[in-house]
């Protein structure tokens, strides 16, 4: 992470993160892509921080979706993970178009808590990037 700023960097780390949680398989790497180019972030540490919460993503996926749902009085989703990866790869069109508003509820549901969640990681990483040093000297 040398010869960025500690701004730089924090920002390429919170942006990444933020997006790599997103609720959608598949969707992260191709968001922040774009947002590391639109942004002019640093894109190794955007990719390498977006591949790192993957496990994070999964954990999340159920939360956002349940947020979405209150938000929008939904009838709650009552497939597991695992059965549902198992519809979609056997019929990708299918499911998608069935699970259309399931995606919007988990979407917002992310929507809602990706502010925040952006906020709360630059805050920490930054102080940290400069404590550990690792970011451009005077920066």
């Amino acid at each position: 992470m040398q010869g960025l700023s500690a701004r730089d960097c924090a920002r390429a780390v919170a942006v990444s993160l933020t997006i790599g949680m997103f609720p959608i398989m598949g969707c992260s790497t191709p968001i922040n892509t774009a947002a590391a180019a639109g942004l002019r972030l640093n894109q190794p540490i955007v990719q390498a921080f977006n591949w790192l919460c993957a496990p994070l993503k999964l954990a999340l996926i159920f939360p956002f979706l349940r947020l979405g749902e209150w938000l929008f009085q939904a009838e709650p989703f009552t497939l597991s993970l695992v059965e549902f990866s198992e519809i979609f790869f056997a019929d990708w069109l299918g499911t998608t178009q069935a699970f259309a508003w399931t995606f919007v509820h988990a979407i917002c549901g992310w929507l809602v808590c990706a502010p925040l969640i952006y906020g709360l990681l630059y805050c920490l990483a930054k102080p940290i990037i400069e404590h550990r040093g690792l970011s451009a000297k005077g920066a």
